[in-house]
C-alpha cells in the first residue's frame, strides 16, 4: 500500500491575505505543487492552472467567514471539486467529521490515514470514513489511476533518459537501456490514449 499522494501539501500563509479566488489561487497552485489537493491529479492533465479551482474545505455557503481565510483553501481539481460541493456534516466549521462522515482536510496527517494506493496505483479506502470521502469524492473514477500512471512512468523514463545520457557521455554502452527507454515511450503512449477515451466518456 502506498500513499494516495506523492507529498503532503503545506499552505505557505494563514489566515486572511488576498480577498478574490484569483489571488488566492496564484499561491495555493505552488503550495499543492499543481495537485489535487484531495486526488493528488497534476493540473497539466486536467486543462492547467486554468481548469483547477480554488475549493472551500469548509464550504463558502455555510461558512461565508471563512470565504477567503487561506487555511481553509484548497487547489482542486474540477471532479472533486464538484463532487464535493457544498456537503459537510457538521454543525460548524470545525467539526468536518461525525460518526465517520465527513472529510478530512489534506494537508493533515489524518488524511493520509484513511485513504492510500495499491500497487497498482488505484486510489483505495482504509477506513469507514475514508470510504466516505472516497464515494463523495468520487475518488473511484478511472482518471486518478491513469493520471498517477502516467506521472509513474514519465518519472521513470526521465530518470532512465538521464542514465543513458551520463553513460553515453563516459563512452559505455546504452544499447540495452534505449531499448528499455522505448518500451517505456510505448507504454506511456497506451497510457495516454487509454487517458484521452476516459475523457470523452
Amino acid at each position: 500500500m502506498k500513499p494516495i499522494k506523492i507529498k503532503k501539501p503545506v499552505r505557505t500563509y494563514t489566515g486572511e491575505k488576498w480577498i478574490t479566488n484569483s489571488t488566492n489561487k496564484q499561491y495555493l497552485a505552488p503550495d499543492f505543487d499543481n495537485r489535487c489537493a484531495y486526488c493528488d491529479d497534476l493540473d497539466e492533465y486536467g486543462g492547467g492552472y486554468n481548469a483547477y479551482h480554488v475549493e472551500h474545505f469548509a464550504p463558502k455557503e455555510k461558512f461565508k467567514e471563512l470565504r477567503f481565510i487561506y487555511d481553509n483553501l484548497l487547489y482542486s481539481c474540477p471532479y472533486c471539486n464538484i463532487s464535493k460541493s457544498n456537503k459537510w456534516v457538521g454543525k460548524t466549521s470545525d467539526e468536518s467529521v461525525v460518526a465517520n462522515k465527513g472529510f478530512v482536510d489534506p494537508c493533515t496527517d489524518e488524511y493520509y490515514k484513511h485513504l492510500g494506493r495499491n500497487d497498482e496505483g488505484k486510489i483505495i479506502y482504509l477506513t469507514s470514513l475514508g470510504e466516505y470521502m472516497y464515494f463523495e469524492l468520487k475518488l473511484y473514477l478511472k482518471r486518478h489511476l491513469i493520471i498517477n500512471n502516467i506521472d509513474r512512468l514519465r518519472e521513470r523514463r526521465w530518470a532512465l533518459k538521464a542514465k543513458i545520457d551520463e553513460k553515453e557521455s563516459k563512452g559505455e554502452d546504452v544499447e540495452e537501456l534505449r531499448k528499455v527507454h522505448n518500451i517505456l515511450c510505448v507504454v506511456l503512449c497506451d497510457y495516454y490514449e487509454l487517458f484521452l477515451k476516459d475523457e470523452e466518456c
